[in-house]
């Protein structure tokens, strides 16, 4: 691939760099890698016949010809220092998927402060089963496949584009998705304009745009002089080009029929909880159109997709009988929509545990955590995952435990999983749902907790 023999990946055990080393090693590239902690990944990648390994081996790095990197990577890396001395070309992650996508004729690219993950793999989904010639990265282990990448041609590439530390913008999409854009990642921008900025550049890179319509709106991208001509919007509204109608719901799971060109309509039963995932079906279906797939085939091929492990995955169990929920939500607002998905399941408390994610998360977006756990009845905050962060950029689980509590809502703050899982199996009763919260280790806790299957 791309002149490329041998390839070692700094940090492959990141599940976005853990896709793109199985896809250069499908492409016949000697792939290896190396990342500071053990897990179920690099487990994985070993299995598969990938040099993957903890720790730093600098001899190793010295037969690759190319170092690709994470942005988690700082320059102090052993590794990457030593490939840097020894004049190995080196790449940033972000670098190297553009360049992996150039490999392809199409590159479809999947945006947004949350959905990225589901959209790209149900998107994924059903490419594989029209069938298309493409290449899939998705970042997270897709249900029923146990894997987090496609490789099946290389007419599409379809990924994530990850808008931390504007990554996304080293694509130019045919086709570029905007599921929404929701203020984050205060670390890479200082205002929320500066996150809606680089938002509207995405799309003006992209030779198509599909927006969610009130994204359309609070981007004002009607003000660009060919937003008639390229972008295309989804939502529930009159005004959006494909929407969603007819909503009806049982348990949490959405049936609905899709409206597109001033009539034409196709039904869907989702197989996945919440209503937000009937905006992810809708963008789905119009990317899908876009590239000439029948309507009636993607509808039936998006009811199948199973979803992602870690968003709204139910592990199992409590012994009391209590069910455990493990989410990936680690923004206010995807915890809000998870909390009111499991409002529609659920017939006793609804018991939350949380593992803030980031420290400059947490300060940043401190009023809206204020307010996005409002039908929790009882509510467990674990300390800060502090991911790439220091605790001097912002604040920790404590703060914002003390925070709610100031504000009335009777918090408990615990040191760490054990503890949580304690404290969960002495108040939960069996009509009861254990929602576990964050985008850290703590579904850990989830397999502790879930003790029958």
């Amino acid at each position: 691939m791309l002149n490329f023999s041998r390839i070692h990946f700094i940090g492959i055990g990141g599940i976005s760099m853990s896709a793109l080393a199985y896809l250069t090693s499908e492409a016949g590239v000697w792939v290896s890698g190396s990342d500071r902690n053990d897990s179920s990944t690099l487990r994985r990648l070993s299995d598969y016949g990938i040099n993957a390994y903890v720790g730093s081996n600098n001899s190793v790095v010295a037969k690759s010809d190319l170092v690709v990197y994470s942005s988690a990577i700082g320059d102090e890396d052993s590794e990457l220092k030593f490939a840097r001395r020894n004049k190995i070309r080196c790449m940033e992650r972000k670098a190297y998927l553009a360049l992996i996508a150039s490999e392809c004729k199409n590159v479809i690219a999947i945006a947004g402060s949350h959905g990225k993950t589901t959209t790209t793999a149900m998107l994924c989904k059903v490419a594989e089963l029209i069938p298309l010639e493409f290449m899939g990265h998705v970042g997270g282990i897709v249900n029923g496949d146990g894997s987090n990448y496609f490789d099946t041609g290389r007419d599409y590439f379809i990924t994530e584009a990850c808008e931390y530390q504007r990554s996304f913008l080293s694509l130019n999409p045919d086709i570029g998705v905007v599921l929404n854009s929701d203020y984050d990642h205060p670390d890479t921008y200082p205002t929320e304009q500066s996150m809606k900025d680089a938002f509207v550049q995405f799309v003006e890179q992209s030779r198509v745009a599909v927006v969610e319509e009130n994204c359309f709106k609070q981007l004002r991208l009607s003000a660009l002089d060919n937003a008639k001509d390229k972008i295309y919007t989804f939502g529930f509204s009159e005004d959006a080009d494909f929407r969603a109608v007819n909503l009806t719901q049982k348990e949490g799971k959405f049936v609905f029929d899709i409206i597109y060109e001033g009539g034409k309509v196709h039904n869907v039963a989702l197989n996945l909880y919440g209503k937000h995932n009937v905006l992810n079906a809708l963008a789905v279906f119009a990317v899908c159109y876009l590239i000439w797939l029948d309507g009636r085939e993607v509808a039936k091929y998006i009811e199948s997709f199973e979803g992602v492990d870690r968003r709204f995955s139910e592990r199992g169990k409590l012994k009391c009988g209590a069910r455990v929920i493990v989410d990936y939500a680690h923004h206010p607002n995807e915890i809000e929509a998870t909390v009111d998905t499991v409002r529609l399941m659920s017939k006793g408390k609804i018991i939350a545990v949380f593992e803030p994610h980031t420290y400059s998360r947490t300060k940043a977006l401190l009023e809206e955590f204020g307010k996005c756990f409002y039908w929790v009845d009882e509510l467990i905050i674990l300390p800060t995952y502090s991911a790439r962060e220091n605790s001097g950029m912002g604040l920790d689980g404590g703060a914002l435990a003390n925070y709610l509590n100031a504000r009335g809502e009777g918090v408990i703050y615990l040191e760490n999983y054990e503890q949580a899982g304690d404290y969960v199996n002495q108040i939960a009763k069996e009509r009861d749902i254990i929602l576990v919260l964050g985008a850290g280790t703590i579904d850990e806790l989830g397999n502790i907790l879930a003790v029958q299957k």
